[in-house]
């Protein structure tokens, strides 16, 4: 199970928000959370053709680089 420091269990299907004011309000749609817990694969959720990330679930929090959970 994959948790933030702030508590919230991140899902497959969540959408999350990159606070870097430097993205300008880009979203992400989580569709994979590895097997320990510890990264998640986000795409576009919009864009089937997106590039695939893996994100670090130890900066999914608010902060000047970090992310929100969306909807």
């Amino acid at each position: 199970m994959a948790t933030t420091r702030d508590g919230i269990e991140v899902k497959v299907g969540q959408v999350w928000r990159d606070l870097d004011k430097r993205m300008s309000n880009r979203q992400r749609k989580v569709i994979a959370i590895s097997e320990d817990g510890t990264k998640v694969q986000m795409k576009h959720p919009h864009l089937e053709s997106s590039r695939a990330v893996w994100v670090s679930v130890s900066r999914m929090y608010r902060h000047a680089t970090g992310w929100e959970l969306v909807r």
